[in-house]
């Protein structure tokens, strides 16, 4: 995760100034699957545990921004961190998402854990900020427990494991590119680099 924070205060530090680059496996990205997919798209692995990623949030929204029209976009909450409170809000995540919400609850969370330090040590710690963007204990729980949850918490254990998520954020590339963020020094980098590896499709 150092990698990210040195990135990030790069970002922050330095000038705006993309140059031409020669992109490199294992050098600016990792092949983490052998066949991608046919169409442009990019997950970000992250977790409301993860600081880093609290700091990357608006970062990725610059990088949309900058992306090719029609890319897809998703995200996919890691279950490894916050020990046993991991896999609860990965269910949040998915829940927020099923409830759509989820960017509300995404700043609501994130601001809760690492702007206001309030503990998060059961569900219904996470229900307070849930009824914090309108939706009560009630709707919380079913959507919780609802069979589309848990298929999408079953899909983002598979994700993480297929790409080899070990540290967030991350992000992956058509699914077959893991951006190596340590090998870029701004957003402008960081942009153009993604922005070619969608170019990178199977045919």
């Amino acid at each position: 995760m150092k990698k990210y924070l040195l990135m990030l205060a790069a970002i922050i530090m330095l000038p705006m100034s993309a140059h031409a680059a020669k992109y490199e496996a294992g050098t600016h990205y990792e092949i983490v699957k052998e066949v991608g997919t046919k169409q442009p798209e990019v997950i970000e692995f992250f977790s409301y545990f993860c600081p880093h990623c609290y700091k990357f949030t608006p970062f990725m929204e610059q990088i949309k921004e900058r992306a090719p029209e029609g890319v897809k976009f998703k995200k996919n909450h890691v279950e490894f961190l916050g020990k046993e409170m991991g896999p609860e809000m990965a269910r949040a995540f998915a829940a927020a998402e099923l409830l759509k919400v989820e960017p509300e609850l995404t700043n609501a969370m994130f601001a809760a854990i690492h702007d206001q330090r309030r503990p998060m040590t059961n569900r219904d710690d996470i229900k307070a900020v849930f009824a914090e963007v309108g939706v009560d204990g009630a709707k919380f729980d079913s959507a919780a427990n609802s069979f589309p949850v848990n298929g999408m918490l079953k899909q983002m254990q598979r994700n993480a494991e297929t790409f080899k998520i070990r540290a967030t954020p991350a992000v992956v590339v058509n699914g077959k590119y893991l951006i190596n963020a340590g090998s870029v020094r701004s957003i402008d980098e960081y942009s153009a680099l993604l922005n070619y590896l969608l170019t990178q499709v199977e045919k």
